[in-house]
């Protein structure tokens, strides 16, 4: 974790067969392919362009997170056809009794979780956001290394620019005990100059993914899911 902030992507990294695809990132390479080669979805709409960075931390606020899957090989049928992985991630979907708040203030970044029932066992809503300030945190640094006289640090500029944020909200509405409709909406953005790197280009990206689902139980050994999905990554 760099600097402390909790990364899921990073901590599939220690499961067997999987590693970075490059040292400190969040890219994954499971069983030799390349980061590219991996379906990465959240609430079943594929994300393009999991992390933030340049691949420093991955897109995903843990605070919004409800589980995840990793299938390494073998995926099952309802995936289709992938070369490497998929990883299958599910938001969470509302606490429906009480009011739930949740968060942290970190070195890189801070995030703030809200949970709470619209309709009391009924019907419930999730927002989580999330905001980083990286680029201030590195010329922070940089200027105690420069007044300390770091000779390491002397030609280090302090006018880097790297923030990125992600913003998660979920519903659910459960009709009745057969019919359970689910919306999902997750949008992140990236903002990139670091002085280094490259001083004459600065980099901008972002996600931005939606799903609605229809759960229907036709009876005891039977059920179904139709979801509709938007995904843009510009």
């Amino acid at each position: 974790a760099v600097m402390g902030e909790a990364d899921v992507l990073k901590i599939m990294q220690y499961l067997p067969g999987v590693q970075a695809a490059a040292e400190v990132t969040a890219n994954l390479s499971v069983r030799g392919g390349s980061h590219d080669q991996n379906f990465v979805m959240l609430d079943g709409a594929p994300v393009y362009n999991p992390t933030h960075a340049l691949g420093l931390s991955s897109a995903f606020n843990p605070d919004a997170l409800k589980s995840v899957k990793l299938y390494t090989g073998a995926f099952p049928a309802q995936y289709g056809g992938r070369v490497s992985s998929v990883v299958d991630m599910q938001m969470k979907e509302g606490n429906r009794k009480i009011l739930a708040v949740s968060g942290g203030i970190g070195l890189i970044a801070s995030r703030l979780t809200f949970e709470a029932p619209i309709i009391k066992n009924k019907c419930s809503f999730m927002i989580s956001g999330r905001y980083s300030y990286a680029g201030q945190t590195v010329n922070a640094i940089a200027e105690i290394g420069q007044k300390l006289g770091r000779n390491n640090m002397q030609n280090f500029s302090s006018n880097n620019e790297i923030n990125y944020y992600d913003l998660n909200v979920k519903a659910n509405y459960k009709l009745n005990k057969n019919n359970h409709f689910y919306l999902s909406t997750y949008t992140g953005a990236d903002h990139f100059y670091y002085y280094l790197i490259d001083s004459k280009t600065t980099l901008d990206w972002g996600n931005l993914t939606s799903s609605m689902r229809w759960n229907h139980i036709w009876g005891n050994k039977l059920f179904s899911n139709f979801t509709l999905l938007y995904s843009n990554y510009n």
